[in-house]
């Protein structure tokens, strides 16, 4: 007697680990369509926005300005270009520790 409940809850068992494996393998598909749907929709919607920028017209406009402000111009390529060597020195400290 003691064999046929230890047999019977042993099936038991399986059988709602079973069917709990099924409804979380469900929920994480669901989940996983769900994220797959927006990261499509973002993706899309970011690229239509690329597409609406005027490059061409952001160059004629950047090289407009630095003939006219020749002085303005040469600082703020000074300023970037310190400010990108510290950050790209710094990174480098990073990685030797």
């Amino acid at each position: 007697m003691q064999d046929e409940r230890t047999s019977s809850t042993g099936s038991e068992t399986g059988t709602s680990a079973g069917e709990r494996f099924s409804k979380a393998k469900e929920y994480v598909g669901e989940k996983y369509d769900a994220a797959s749907d927006t990261v499509r929709e973002q993706y899309s919607a970011l690229r239509e926005k690329v597409d609406d920028i005027d490059f061409g017209g952001m160059t004629e406009q950047l090289r407009s300005y630095v003939r006219s402000n020749p002085g303005k111009a040469l600082l703020i390529s000074v300023g970037v270009g310190f400010v990108v060597g510290l950050l790209l020195r710094r990174a480098g400290h990073d990685d030797d520790e």
